[in-house]
């Protein structure tokens, strides 16, 4: 194996995974940072997978879906190749084969074929996670294997024997695999599903890897929230990066633009790192593919912005390139129902969303001989408006000057495996807010704090980001000693990058506070005061006081007269004679508001934005709101007046700009099943124009139109008489 660490593995391993995290860049990585992305990588924007099923061959018809594919305007196609089940005639032993392949009978590469002849970029689909019983009977050593030495079945396929991602299996066969596909077959890349593994492995060559690397055994438990945990993780980051530069290395040897895209959920089974991510990734895809009320934490949820929080994850640290997002027409739940439909209405906005925020969409269809065909018709009015409209949509960046930090090593570190969901409300409380309130926000990945990266905010949320690097607080610093303004709530800066407790906040001095003792809650029948001197509560004189947050951490301010908010501690609730307190007015303090320099910093030492997340109270909504309002300290490039909840983002192109507005005001938004559209409106739209540009026209592209619009002081102004699903202002410059 490779070394791909400027440190020894050893001593990078015993550090933990902060130090290892912090040092990444592989040569395949060196490679595409230097000669800059593949021509080929930003050109589709309209992406379909056709996923086999063993049955398939000799049985579908591959005209229907080339005629399909030139009816939707597709641009992109994923399709079966490999792994577990070859969907093509492969000469490499113990590579199985579905049934009737051979003997003429290719349907992988026909349909490469007939797509190339359109023009369309081809992904070869790889799922190496699982092998046949003649594999596994002769090569026991690839197995997925517990700690108690027994291998690992399929649990929906008995038959088959999961694989370890972390040994012989993906690092000696795979390649085999790709380089076959790549030199019979014109394929642009290659997408790997389930290959970053199916958990913990302990087969012989996992404990001899991981032994050699890091002293140790292969822990019992790998909670992250453990040192043992964090430990492991970092090994099988490793892995992963150095197979991503594995398989890169195979395929180019005869496809040189080609390149590997993982799939997974969100990040994997491991939140990799962010910038060594961006460095090996020209395109990148997001694999949350509905709505789920699958109680995990890595469920997507049930709201219907999912979409659109999914696909900002995946550019937080993808930035400005090109991203895409998964959807499937079926229903994704636990019961796995993969040969279902979903309604129209639900299939558009989840569409919406997703493209909203950047995505380029990609449809996913298992089963090459479709049961039921309801679906395909919205499809087709989905991505043909998309196609009338690609010049809009085509963006070069994202107009938001308000970003929310995303901070996974938080909520693994700290929340492992039990917890992680918990932690994650903080991030979700927030997102809710700043959604609630129409602030047009993206996200920025934790490990992109540089002043290149944050340049284009001028406000910056962290989340209870808890665990924070010296660097990364040095980073925030400085952006607020550059006028950048920060709103920071409950332990943010309270543990170092390895997850290990300070005894101060790393930003202290930013906050205007110190750490007083360990944090309290939950906390019963606690309330909020506010201080209505203060500037930041100014405008909330109808509120005296307010229900409190569920967990605070205590502190004590540096000076009382930035305190904005103040603790009323927990009182009896029953009975009710003795439900009063004699200490209506403390000085403890919950919200800390001061000017830095030229900058503003709103710390809230309290899981307001997590207890939002939880109760949805609308005061709660209210203090989040007047916190970002006394902070940012200038206008929001788009003002949006109408009713409702509304899903926005505001984005530039080379000759134009656009707004987009998601209509969730569905009595479903928040459980996801929706039924139908509900027509809303009317709105009026204000957008600030880049610098130096003059709007010259102004269409509204779901109701096909040029409209008039009025520009003064560097503003346009729109009306939008309605939206059902979802609208797009676009403004064509002068």
């Amino acid at each position: 194996m490779p070394d791909i660490l400027p440190l020894d593995r050893r001593t990078a391993l015993t550090l933990g995974a902060g130090a290892l995290l912090s040092g990444i860049e592989p040569a395949f990585a060196r490679e595409i940072g230097q000669s800059g992305a593949p021509d080929w990588a930003s050109e589709p924007m309209r992406w379909f997978q056709l996923a086999f099923t063993e049955d398939d061959p000799g049985r579908y018809d591959p005209v229907v879906w080339i005629d399909y594919f030139q009816q939707i305007h597709a641009d992109g196609v994923c399709l079966s190749a490999g792994g577990g089940i070859a969907f093509y005639p492969t000469a490499i032993p113990y590579h199985g084969m579905a049934q009737g392949i051979g003997k003429g009978v290719d349907p992988f590469g026909d349909m490469v074929a007939a797509c190339k002849k359109l023009g369309m970029r081809v992904l070869a689909r790889i799922d190496p996670h699982a092998m046949n019983a003649a594999a596994a009977a002769a090569h026991p050593e690839w197995a997925l294997t517990g700690p108690d030495g027994k291998i690992k079945r399929h649990g929906s396929a008995p038959d088959l024997t999961l694989t370890c991602a972390y040994g012989p299996y993906n690092f000696e066969l795979m390649p085999k695999v790709i380089e076959e596909i790549a030199r019979r077959y014109p394929v642009d890349g290659f997408f790997g599903n389930r290959w970053n593994g199916s958990g913990t492995c302990y087969c012989q060559s996992c404990r001899t890897l991981y032994r050699a690397a890091s002293g140790q055994e292969v822990p019992v438990d790998p909670d992250p929230s453990k040192p043992e945990g964090r430990r492991y993780a970092a090994w099988v980051e490793e892995r992963l990066f150095t197979l991503m530069d594995l398989w890169n290395a195979a395929m180019r040897k005869h496809r040189p633009q080609a390149f590997f895209i993982p799939g997974g959920d969100r990040r994997g089974l491991v939140d990799l790192n962010g910038p060594a991510l961006s460095k090996r990734l020209p395109l990148a895809f997001c694999d949350r593919q509905a709505r789920s009320a699958v109680d995990s934490p890595w469920a997507t949820g049930p709201e219907v912005w999912g979409a659109g929080r999914y696909t900002r994850e995946l550019r937080a640290f993808m930035k400005d390139k090109p991203v895409g997002h998964i959807i499937s027409v079926g229903v994704e739940e636990a019961y796995r129902w993969k040969d279902s439909v979903q309604s129209p209405a639900e299939i558009c906005i989840w569409a919406a969303g997703a493209i909203a925020q950047g995505a380029r969409p990609w449809i996913t269809k298992f089963n090459a001989k479709p049961l039921d065909r309801r679906w395909m018709e919205v499809v087709r009015q989905i991505y043909s408006w998309h196609h009338a409209n690609e010049a809009y949509l085509r963006n070069s960046g994202n107009l938001s000057r308000v970003a929310i930090v995303h901070s996974p090593r938080t909520t693994a570190y700290l929340g492992g495996w039990n917890r992680r969901g918990q932690l994650e409300g903080h991030l979700r409380g927030f997102y809710q807010a700043a959604l609630e309130s129409r602030v047009p926000f993206d996200l920025i990945d934790e490990d992109f704090l540089d002043e290149a990266s944050l340049s284009r905010f001028r406000t910056i949320i962290l989340a209870n980001a808890a665990v924070l690097s010296d660097a990364q607080c040095d980073q925030i610093r400085a952006f607020v000693q550059r006028g950048g303004n920060l709103i920071a709530t409950h332990q943010t800066s309270l543990y170092d990058g390895d997850g290990r407790l300070r005894v101060d906040f790393g930003l202290a001095d930013l906050f205007g506070c110190s750490v007083t003792r360990k944090a309290e809650g939950p906390l019963k029948n606690a309330y909020l005061t506010l201080r209505h001197a203060h500037p930041a509560m100014a405008g909330l004189s109808d509120i005296s006081r307010t229900i409190g947050p569920l967990f605070r951490q205590p502190v004590t301010a540096h000076d009382q007269s930035d305190v904005a908010l103040t603790l009323v501690p927990s009182y009896p609730d029953l009975p009710m004679e003795r439900v009063f307190t004699d200490k209506a007015e403390t000085n403890l303090p919950m919200a800390i508001c001061r000017q830095v320099g030229r900058g503003r910093v709103a710390y809230l030492p309290m899981d307001i934005d997590r207890t939002f997340a939880e109760l949805g109270h609308g005061d709660h909504l209210t203090l989040l709101r007047a916190m970002l309002d006394w902070t940012h300290q200038e206008a929001h490039p788009l003002q949006i007046e109408g009713p409702g909840l509304l899903d926005i983002a505001c984005w530039c192109q080379p000759k134009s700009m656009t707004s987009h507005l998601v209509n969730l005001n569905n009595p479903m938004t928040m459980r996801g099943s929706y039924r139908e559209a509900i027509r809303t409106g009317p709105y009026r739209v204000r957008m600030k124009l880049p610098q130096d540009k003059r709007a010259a026209q102004a269409r509204l592209l779901t109701a096909g139109m040029a409209v008039p619009h009025g520009a003064a002081d560097g503003w346009v102004e729109v009306d939008v008489p309605y939206i059902d699903f979802h609208e797009v202002v676009a403004i064509d410059f002068a």
